[in-house]
């Protein structure tokens, strides 16, 4: 049964690895509000990169990194928010 998860996780990383490139690129140049929207993009994608990582190795451990990342990730975005608001 480990070798079929595997076997699928690993392709569905390939994909989210891909998706996460262009959203990595929208966060580091851009302007002001498309670097927000990148950032709120990476979130969930590293999110889901990760817990897919988990299901492919096996480690539960890796779980644990998946959910603090989601709650920073929701947290940076709305600090960020709080800031850009300031300079529009």
């Amino acid at each position: 049964m480990k070798a079929d998860v595997a076997g699928t996780a690993v392709p569905a990383l390939a994909v989210m690895a891909g998706a996460l490139l262009p959203a990595l690129l929208a966060t580091l140049r851009g302007r002001p509000a498309g670097r927000l929207a990148g950032l709120i993009a990476t979130g969930p994608l590293t999110t889901l990169a990760l817990v897919l990582l988990a299901a492919a190795y096996g480690r539960p451990a890796y779980l644990d990194v998946a959910l603090v990342l989601a709650l920073l990730s929701f947290a940076g975005s709305l600090v960020f928010a709080r800031f850009l608001s300031r300079t529009l």
